[in-house]
């Protein structure tokens, strides 16, 4: 009864000896092991890359500073298509080695990218200037493309359920399409589904897919779902291959102001202007970031710029307000609140603006009543 079953058992063992001492260096001489890595180097010696990484996970859970275990990470990320988390843990295992060390792999993964079909999505608040009528050609007998192009339609219309169920259908009749996965997620997200989008973001990695526009949609929702570091490896990564996308570069430097790291969400925000020197958008963000610096000077050029190429922004003109405010300029911020007031008299946060202007010049009773208005207290 021994024979065959055993020898192939004990060639196992041999090949697992020789993985762990590839991959696990020094592991059994000194350091503590961790039995959910020596599970892992198990599963993954099988071939078992899912359950491995999700051994490794909970390794570390236990040794969350330990290089080998990110390195680790690592590997099994990239051999599952994610190049973004496979970036993210090699930062971790402190090796030097940055984003841009993983450009190969997401060149290889993005060759001809997903189809044609589907719907680019590169900015983190999306809209469509109109409605579109006319749906994409498909063959008469391609019911598959049918639904996705019709999705698509649905999904440029702002009608997200139904563009959902469209992309259901052709995921049923078309198999696992990237395209079509792809679609799918960015429906889930536009309903704020974000886990469930994560899910098909994830497969279509697994199939070999990883362009910058699947990884800035992935990085959109773990955004959303405030993971904000594996949302900036998402967006690290997709850089390397977009350096100068306006979407992107905003996406990137609203996940590195999240996590503290104000000086580098300057520097997008000042690469983006760069490329698109008439967007309000960013230089009124870029102000917001200048002043959290304390640069309060550089802040209220920022806002007169955002507030210049639009005027009629009430949201930039009170970032504006708010940073006068800080200067000591009562009498402009005073004139701005007029301005917003006189187009929207019910502007809440301009009440109260209104409020610590008239409190600093020790006018209470008027300030508190702008205070109930700014609280709807009064009409």
């Amino acid at each position: 009864m021994e024979g065959k079953g055993s020898c192939c058992r004990e060639l196992d063992i041999k090949s697992f000896k020789e993985r762990c001492r590839m991959w696990m260096p020094g592991k059994l001489n000194g350091k503590k092991v961790n039995l959910w890595q020596v599970v892992a180097c198990l599963l993954e010696a099988a071939g078992a890359s899912k359950p491995a990484l999700r051994s490794v996970e909970k390794a570390l859970q236990v040794q969350p500073e330990q290089a080998d275990l990110h390195l680790q990470a690592s590997r099994l990320y990239l051999k599952l298509g994610q190049v973004d988390q496979a970036a993210l843990h090699c930062k971790k295992a402190a090796l030097g080695l940055g984003p841009g060390s993983f450009i190969y792999w997401l060149d290889r993964a993005a060759n001809g990218g997903i189809k044609s079909s589907r719907m680019d999505d590169s900015e983190m608040v999306f809209s469509f200037a109109q409605e579109k009528e006319i749906i994409p050609h498909a063959p008469t007998n391609d019911k598959t493309a049918q639904f996705n192009n019709s999705g698509l339609c649905l999904l440029e219309n702002g009608r997200y359920q139904e563009a959902l169920v469209c992309f259901q259908e052709a995921l049923a009749l078309g198999g696992k399409d990237p395209g079509i996965l792809h679609n799918l997620g960015l429906s889930l997200s536009k309903l704020g589904r974000h886990t469930e989008a994560l899910d098909y973001y994830k497969e279509v990695q697994s199939l070999g897919i990883s362009s910058a526009e699947l990884l800035n949609n992935k990085g959109y929702s773990l955004f959303y779902l405030e993971h904000y570091e594996e949302a900036l490896a998402c967006y690290e990564v997709a850089r390397q291959y977009l350096p100068r996308d306006l979407g992107l570069l905003s996406n990137l430097a609203s996940c590195y102001n999240y996590l503290g790291r104000v000086e580098e969400a300057i520097g997008c925000y000042r690469s983006a202007i760069k490329a698109f020197p008439k967007d309000a958008t960013l230089h009124n963000n870029l102000g917001i970031c200048l002043e959290n610096l304390g640069h309060t000077e550089e802040a209220l050029e920022s806002f007169g710029k955002a507030v210049e190429l639009s005027p009629g922004n009430n949201t930039i003109l009170l970032n504006y307000g708010h940073c006068m405010l800080n200067c000591g300029r009562l009498d402009e911020v005073y004139d701005i609140v007029e301005a917003i007031l006189t187009v929207e008299p019910n502007n809440y946060p301009a009440w109260g603006l209104r409020g610590e202007v008239l409190a600093i010049q020790g006018k209470m009773g008027e300030a508190a009543r702008c205070y109930g208005r700014a609280l709807g207290l009064a009409g």
